[in-house]
């Protein structure tokens, strides 16, 4: 339990390093909306704001749950985390399709970003699906960030650095989050009882 408790301790605070980086990601956007030249810059940098807004909500229910102990009465921050990090998937496929260089990679990382949007939901909604069934849920959605990670490395190398290489590290850190939930709630069930 000490292990466990210092995991999550250490977790908890790369995951307000990774709020203090997003709220000075929303600040630097807001500034290039308000200096931007043309439409579609102020367009692309007020999506971002959008976009960080959602990311930094995501950190925030995610560690409150964590705080709570995984308790069932803490449940709401969990789905409220799940849901905001859904909103994550969608705006990051919107942003990257609409303000960013489309390449056939990006567009693969597109469509697992999507993919994993899916399973986010069915892991939120899903009902009786099991301990077995929810850690391969888990590790599909870890599987796919980690694949659009090398694959925005990769793309990166063709096209420049881009400043949505953060994101793809944050949803690294979001799916740790989900996987501490998911243990830290059969843990739960397993002290009171139930299955």
């Amino acid at each position: 339990m000490k292990q466990s408790g210092a995991l999550t301790k250490f977790h908890l605070g790369i995951m307000i390093v990774m709020m203090l980086g997003t709220i000075g990601a929303t600040v630097h956007f807001i500034v290039d909306a308000v200096k931007a030249a043309t439409l579609t810059d102020r367009c692309s940098n007020l999506t971002n704001v959008l976009l960080m807004a959602f990311v930094l909500s995501m950190l925030i229910t995610g560690a409150v749950y964590l705080i709570q102990n995984f308790d069932k009465k803490a449940a709401k921050f969990y789905k409220a985390f799940m849901l905001l990090h859904v909103g994550v998937c969608a705006l990051t496929v919107i942003v990257d399709l609409a303000f960013y260089t489309v390449t056939p990679l990006l567009i693969v990382i597109c469509i697992l970003t999507a993919i994993k949007g899916c399973d986010l939901l069915l892991l939120t909604f899903g009902k009786d699906l099991g301990k077995q069934k929810t850690w391969i849920l888990f590790y599909v959605i870890l599987g796919l960030d980690v694949a659009a990670l090398l694959l925005s490395i990769i793309n990166m190398s063709q096209v420049g650095f881009d400043f949505s290489f953060t994101g793809y590290v944050t949803a690294l850190i979001a799916d740790g989050t989900i996987g501490l939930s998911i243990r830290g709630k059969y843990k739960n069930k397993e002290a009171r009882g139930s299955h």
